[in-house]
């Protein structure tokens, strides 16, 4: 358990001091590319990343094409879409509360898992039979509430499974492994588009297959507790992490960050609302491309990024992020073709899971163990009500004639600058005192 706040960064006490310095002779873009540095990674986190490739894949076959088949087969306005793709990530976010508390409680991260997993599964087949945007919107909902389900869960069993030294590395390899899976799923349902003559319901009858085989892969992670039984040949015992000594490290700088976090994700709205703006430079087949490049820009940061942090802190890569978000929102504001547009879908990609992975891993050292899964999922309950009350602020002023996309775009950045004054004199002016 640590109390206080301390230097957002790499955990450098004792004798791991010398480790990570050591490890500072080593950094080059060459250590990123080797080997050496996946090696360090826990070789359950391997597992658990093949297992959010499959699952990243079967969600990004539906979402990649969900805007523009709300819009050009449904005939849902772009307030209604951003409404209602916040709405329902917000519903997923607060899923992740319950289900980290659980998790905590029971010890049992897996078995949430597949529960999630199996949810998810049954609801892939209604987006193929949807008639009216309502019906996606429940269908939605039930989905990312198995979502929620199996999110929170499988970060903590990131956090389980790493040290302080390989945490944001793994956290960022997790996500870029599932980013890569989101790759796939748009790659995937855009050759579906391009053969079937946008048949979007083929596609999202074909996702269902990703999620059998994340299923599948689900099987083959082995925890701690499972671990521990085999060699023990005992149940763990559960231990209440309710208590007061566990507890004390929702301290205030924890809630600091927590702050720090939401500012941030109010200027973070609906991905769905970017194919439509594609669609103003290419053909509606191809405009879900953008949301490869969001892929790509995930897969290419995230563990680079999550490697650099757990080296040189993860405060300095906080920073970065929020930078890349801002060139993100000025690359689709200045577009005059389709080329600017996915500059800024690659650089909003890549600043929104590495950011995530930084989070997760900062409060990873702050929280005790035992409640872990409940400090990500207040992580996510509260970026998820900032991200819907910034998808229906965005959506609004998207379809309102005398504002649209390029004022939605600035928006963003307004409170990209708002974060990073908070974070400058709030959390950094905390930490020095710490």
């Amino acid at each position: 358990m640590v109390n206080g706040m301390k230097k957002i960064g790499s955990a450098k006490v004792g004798k791991n001091k010398t480790k990570v310095s050591t490890s500072h002779r080593g950094l080059s873009l060459s250590s990123i590319l080797n080997l050496s540095a996946f090696n360090n990674l826990p070789k359950g986190i391997f597992a658990i990343s093949l297992f959010g490739l499959f699952l990243g894949a079967s969600t990004t076959m539906i979402y990649s094409q969900l805007g523009l088949f709300l819009k050009n087969e449904l005939h849902a306005t772009e307030l209604r879409i951003a409404v209602i793709d916040g709405i329902v990530e917000f519903i997923a976010y607060v899923t992740r509360v319950f289900s980290g508390v659980i998790s905590d409680y029971f010890m049992n991260r897996k078995f949430i898992l597949y529960v999630g997993c199996i949810i998810t599964l049954f609801m892939k087949p209604v987006f193929a039979i949807a008639q009216s945007p309502l019906v996606v919107m429940i269908a939605q909902a039930i989905e990312r509430i198995g979502n929620g389900l199996q999110a929170t869960p499988r970060d903590a069993l990131i956090a389980d499974l790493s040290t302080p030294l390989t945490r944001g590395q793994s956290f960022g390899f997790s996500k870029s492994f599932k980013t890569i899976g989101s790759l796939l799923g748009t790659s995937i349902a855009i050759t579906i588009l391009v053969l079937s003559g946008n048949n979007y319901r083929l596609v999202f009858a074909c996702a269902t297959i990703a999620v059998v085989i994340a299923i599948l892969c689900l099987s083959k992670i082995k925890t701690k507790e499972e671990i521990q039984q085999e060699s023990d040949k005992a149940k763990v015992k559960i231990i209440n992490p309710f208590q007061k000594q566990y507890l004390k490290s929702f301290d205030s700088n924890f809630w600091k960050l927590i702050i720090f976090a939401i500012l941030l994700e109010l200027g973070h709205f609906s991905e769905a609302l970017f194919p439509i703006y594609a669609n103003n430079f290419v053909a509606a087949s191809i405009a879900s491309s953008v949301s490869m490049f969001i892929s790509i820009g995930q897969v290419t940061c995230s563990f680079p990024i999550g490697l650099y942090a757990d080296r040189l802190g993860k405060k300095k890569f906080l920073k970065v992020c929020i930078i890349m978000m801002i060139l993100a929102n000025i690359s689709f504001m200045s577009a005059t073709s389709i080329y600017q547009v996915y500059i800024g879908a690659f650089l909003w990609g890549g600043q929104m899971t590495a950011n995530q992975g930084l989070f997760l891993s900062i409060l990873m050292e702050r929280i005790d163990t035992h409640l872990r899964g409940t400090a990500i999922g207040i992580y996510y309950c509260a970026i998820g009500a900032a991200y819907l009350i910034a998808s229906t602020i965005a959506g609004k002023i998207w379809e309102t004639e005398s504002l649209g996309s390029m004022f939605a775009f600035l928006y963003s950045i307004v409170w990209c600058v708002i974060s990073l004054i908070f974070f400058k004199i709030l959390v950094v002016k905390t930490e020095h005192k710490s």
